[in-house]
């Protein structure tokens, strides 16, 4: 995806400091061709900005904004963005939005009635390996979809700090599955263009940190079309970052994204099918990385910004929508009550 070029650069603010991601947002805001002026939300001194404001009300009587970024804990950041939403402010809101997919629902209801767009930070949508991947599925390269696998592993709740509010059921709704699980979740309906039928899970808090959401969560799920699938995801390895995977499998072919490995980040794409044109290769590899830029995301992040604004304006349509954060979060629920009761839970 290219940058789009935004015309008037647009009067932001970044609603927050509290989220692992602020100062990434942050940077990513402060090297935005696609952004103005810029102001922050929050409790003391931040460098590099044009004005801090200690609460959001003062904000929103000084500044005119066309934009605005909630980067702050879960149980907050419902509430904020509703308030923008009500002053006429278009909003992306740092993942997963909220706790419940009920406060997701009230920003959909919200923005419909101002006639706004507001969106989740579902950023892996504009990797290129991911844009690559819809669209063999797109073009039936890989035939019927099948069989889909999710991998999201990461270091544990010891190096992440088992104090902080992410691992607070009360503040944070849910573990890993909120966290970062959701981004699987998420990638599979956007790569696919399926939809989620069912869902059933296990989870487990076994990291001897004493927190109270889960840091292990294996789900098993069926598509529409009935191909079926599972997500494993956890809060686990001990000496490095990652393993996170991604494989789509078809009547005609498969492909294999290893996103994270042994080896650091993956931009390698691993694509075999006995579709036309494809059968004089054994396989395909495809090498596509994300642009270095400053910030959040490198270069994503700054196609996010500017694509999003553009869009806000009338100008194209955006990469993702509350409604993608709202059905992300209902998998989310269903995998929580289907490992609270043992069952399958319907997601129609």
């Amino acid at each position: 995806r290219q940058l789009i070029t935004v015309t008037k650069p647009a009067t932001t603010a970044l609603i927050g400091l509290d989220n692992p991601h602020s100062s990434g947002w942050l940077t990513t805001l402060q090297h935005s061709p696609a952004v103005g002026r810029l102001t922050v939300c929050a409790d003391g001194a931040c460098e590099g900005v044009d004005q801090v404001y200690g609460d959001l009300d003062a904000l929103l009587a000084a500044e005119r904004l066309e934009f605005a970024l909630v980067c702050t804990r879960n149980d907050c950041a419902p509430q904020l963005a509703a308030r923008l939403l009500e002053a006429g402010v278009p909003v992306i809101v740092e993942k997963p939005v909220g706790r419940t997919a009920a406060e997701i629902g009230t920003l959909n209801t919200l923005a419909a009635q101002k006639q706004l767009i507001w969106a989740t930070a579902f950023m892996n949508r504009c990797h290129p390996i991911a844009q690559k991947l819809r669209e063999l599925v797109a073009n039936g390269v890989l035939g019927e979809i099948v069989s889909i696998e999710g991998r999201m592993v990461t270091s544990t709740v010891q190096q992440r700090n088992p104090e902080h509010w992410l691992f607070d059921q009360q503040v944070a709704g849910g573990g890993i599955a909120h966290w970062l699980g959701i981004h699987t979740i998420d990638l599979i309906r956007y790569i696919t263009g399926l939809e989620y039928r069912s869902v059933s899970a296990h989870k487990a808090t076994l990291s001897g940190t004493g927190i109270d959401v889960e840091d292990l969560l294996a789900a098993t799920f069926d598509m529409g079309n009935g191909a079926i699938g599972n997500l494993h995801a956890g809060y686990v390895l001990p000496r490095r970052y990652g393993d996170i995977y991604m494989c789509f499998r078809g009547t005609d072919g498969d492909a294999t994204w290893e996103m994270y490995g042994m080896g650091g980040k993956g931009d390698r794409l691993l694509v075999q099918s006995r579709a036309d044109g494809w059968t004089d290769d054994d396989h395909r590899v495809f090498e596509l990385s994300v642009g270095d830029a400053p910030g959040y995301g490198g270069a994503s992040g700054q196609v996010f910004i500017a694509d999003f604004i553009a869009a806000s304006r009338g100008e194209g349509e955006f990469i993702t929508s509350g409604d993608d954060a709202l059905r992300a979060m209902r998998f989310v629920e269903a995998a929580y009550r289907g490992a609270a009761t043992g069952t399958r839970i319907s997601l129609d």
